[in-house]
Order: structure tokens, then C-alpha cells, then sequence
């Protein structure tokens, strides 16, 4: 009997023994899944007990710190050393034990050297094994995202100056484009008034003059017709940016109404730099084509292909203009000799604030082809640019109307 007893007694310690130890194993076990992301975290991870001192920490946080090892950062009287403000440190211990937890609270911390950097604490209370209670938590550096931060803050701020600048600006310009039309509107009626009675002039309507004085008048008539297309190059440019531009049309003799006062205009620019109107290259005689347009917006057209082709023909250069029937509309060219614009800045030639590349000097804001592809297809054209061997042509169209 007391051989079987013996026997049930060495079989109870003996469970009792593996149990232990499978209970160590599930122990270990645990304690391995508990200290595979505490040890893999790239962010400092520890706890501490209730008087401060460090109770546990990982690999990231004795790199944070710049300390040699685990050992002796434990080694520390108290995790308050870890602050730039020892007392900072006691106060979050205080609130930490007072409302069981701190979230994302910012703090600033010092490493073994000195260096400080921004930190983020995340911690709350803990029960260990043995009954205590502990604080576990995670610091992060996050000096580096505060400085994006206060940037991203900064390019906001400098992003929300530019839009109500920009804002301002575009104010002020509506505030100019209106007084510009209106400007340009006001002067050239008077002007016109002023052509009218000089060609009165010139004609002796009011009399006989000498030829001083006629000289005189003509000069002065080339001058306010350049004062007029000037006036109607800004009035136009102005609608163009404005998007308003209107087109009212009248039946037209495209040569007298629309070709030749445009050249009466820029006739002194022409003689000063020499330029030959050739007129051999099909070009358009009076009386043979009539074109239900507007007279002030094709003028506008024609005044700026003609401008173009002085400016970048040059001194000496050779301009034709000329036109194709094509039975339902008109084919229309103005050609310069010289250099061809480069292929590269053709993109941009009928763009709104787009210019030609040329040496001369840049003397507007890139309008003027771009208004006259607006003006064009008013009428139900289109135009575009053509390059020659020897020089550049604008190509145009204008739809016919029955009259």
C-alpha cells in the first residue's frame, strides 16, 4: 500500500513538473512575441518603473540616444536625464500616474552628447508580472517631420500671398484692360474726325495751297492714321485678352478699304528701311475682290502681317501680298523675304502672349498674332504660317458671302 502511494505521489510531482514546464515554454514563448516587434521597432521603445528609472529599453532607442548599450542606459538613475528639461520629464511621470496615460505629447531631448532633438511620447500604465505597476511606451524623433511641417506651413503661407497677389494683380489689370478700351475707343473718334477733314484738305476742298503746306498736311495725314491703327491695335489686343471681341460686318472693296490704308500708314517706315512692295506674286488690285467684313478688325489683320514682315524681313527685305479664289472662300498671303522663323518657336507663333524669337528687341506683349487668329475666325477663316526657302508667309481665308 505504501508502495502505491509512493508511486501516485512521484506521478502528481511529476505532472505537476511538466506542467511547469510546458507553462515555462508558453512563458517563453510569449515573452519572444512580445519582444520581437519591441526589439524590431525603429522607434524607441521602453518602460519604466514608478520612481523613473529605466526598467527596459530597445536597440533603437540606445541609437537614438547615442548611447554604447542597453546596459547602460539602464544604468540611469531616472529617464528625467533623458530630457532637455529634467523636470519636463518628472512632470509627464506626474501625468502619466494621474490620468493613466500621455498621447503624442512633445517634449525636447538630449542625447549622450548634448545634441537635442524633438521628440513624441506615447505611454500609459502597465500591471507587471509581480503585481507592480510600470509605464510602458514608444518616443519618437520626430525633429525631422516638424521641419517639413513648419515648411509645408511656410509654402501655404507663401502659396496664399501669391494667390491674393495674384488676385490683386488681376483686378488691377481688368481695372487697366477697361480703361485701355476705353481710352483707345475715346481717341480714335476724334482722330478719324481729324483724317477725314485733312484728306479734305489735301484734296482743296477748302481752297488752293502751297506745296509746303500740302507736304505738310500729307505728313501730317501718314501721322494720324499711324495714331489711328495704333489706337485700333490696343482697342483690339484689349478685347482679345478680355475675350469680347465683336465683329460687325459691312460689304468691302478689300484693296481700297483695307489693304492700301494700312500701307499708306507704315508707308515712312517702309521707305526708311527700304523695302520693296512687289506686286508681281498674284497680288490683289482694286475693284477685283469684295469682302463682307469688319473694316476695323481686318485693317487690324492686315496692319500687324505687314508690321511683322518690316520687323523681321528687315532692312532692304521684299513684302508681297496677294490672294487665290478658291469659290467659297478667299485664299489670302502677305510674304516677306529673309530668315524663316526657326521651326522650334513656330508652336507659339498664334499663342497669347507668344512672340517670335528675332534680334531685335522684344517691343509688345505677344498679342498680335494671336488677335489675328481670333479676328480671322470671326469671319470663318483660319490662318497659319508657311516657310519659305527665302522667306515667311502668313496664309489666311476668308469665307465668301453672297452680296
Amino acid at each position: 500500500m505504501k508502495d502505491l502511494n509512493h508511486r501516485n505521489a512521484s506521478g502528481q510531482t511529476a505532472d505537476r513538473a511538466g506542467d511547469e514546464a510546458r507553462m515555462r515554454e508558453v512563458l517563453q514563448a510569449f515573452e519572444l512575441e512580445y519582444r520581437r516587434p519591441f526589439d524590431t521597432s525603429r522607434d524607441m521603445m521602453f518602460s519604466t518603473g514608478r520612481s523613473g528609472q529605466l526598467l527596459d529599453v530597445n536597440q533603437a532607442g540606445v541609437l537614438l540616444f547615442g548611447y554604447g548599450g542597453r546596459e547602460e542606459m539602464l544604468a540611469l538613475p531616472s529617464v528625467a536625464r533623458l530630457f532637455s528639461d529634467p523636470e519636463e520629464g518628472v512632470l509627464i511621470q506626474r501625468q502619466i500616474e494621474t490620468d493613466g496615460f500621455v498621447k503624442a505629447r512633445e517634449v525636447n531631448m538630449r542625447r549622450k552628447d548634448g545634441s537635442l532633438f524633438l521628440g513624441s511620447v506615447t505611454a500609459c500604465l502597465q500591471f507587471a508580472q509581480d503585481g507592480s505597476i510600470i509605464c510602458e511606451g514608444i518616443l519618437q524623433d520626430i525633429t525631422e517631420r516638424r521641419r517639413w511641417v513648419r515648411a509645408l506651413a511656410e509654402s501655404c503661407r507663401q502659396n496664399q500671398e501669391l494667390i491674393d497677389s495674384e488676385d490683386r494683380i488681376r483686378k488691377l489689370n481688368e481695372h487697366i484692360l477697361h480703361m485701355l478700351m476705353v481710352v483707345s475707343h475715346d481717341i480714335r473718334g476724334p482722330l478719324v474726325s481729324m483724317a477725314a477733314t485733312l484728306k479734305l484738305l489735301e484734296r482743296g476742298s477748302y481752297g488752293g495751297m502751297d506745296q509746303s503746306v500740302a507736304n505738310t498736311i500729307h505728313d501730317l495725314l501718314t501721322r494720324v492714321a499711324q495714331l489711328i491703327g495704333i489706337a485700333e491695335d490696343c482697342l483690339g489686343k484689349a478685347h482679345s485678352v478680355d475675350n469680347t471681341l465683336k465683329i460687325e460686318r459691312e460689304m468691302l472693296d478689300l484693296r481700297q478699304a483695307i489693304i492700301d490704308p494700312v500701307l499708306d500708314e507704315l508707308s515712312n517706315e517702309i521707305q526708311t528701311q527700304e523695302i520693296l512692295i512687289d506686286n508681281r506674286l498674284g497680288a490683289i488690285p482694286a475693284g477685283s475682290i469684295l469682302v463682307n467684313v469688319n473694316k476695323m478688325w481686318l485693317k487690324t489683320v492686315f496692319r500687324n502681317l505687314f508690321k511683322n514682315a518690316i520687323k523681321y524681313g528687315g532692312r532692304g527685305c521684299r513684302i508681297a501680298f496677294g490672294f487665290e479664289d478658291h469659290g467659297e472662300f478667299y485664299r489670302l498671303n502677305v510674304y516677306n523675304s529673309g530668315t524663316p522663323i526657326p521651326e522650334e518657336h513656330r508652336g507659339k507663333l498664334f499663342t497669347k502672349f507668344g512672340r517670335i524669337e528675332s534680334a531685335r528687341p522684344a517691343d509688345g506683349v505677344g498679342l498680335g498674332l494671336y488677335l489675328i487668329k481670333e479676328i480671322i475666325r470671326k469671319h470663318g477663316g483660319d490662318i497659319w504660317y508657311e516657310a519659305r526657302p527665302d522667306g515667311s508667309d502668313f496664309v489666311l481665308t476668308i469665307a465668301k458671302e453672297p452680296l
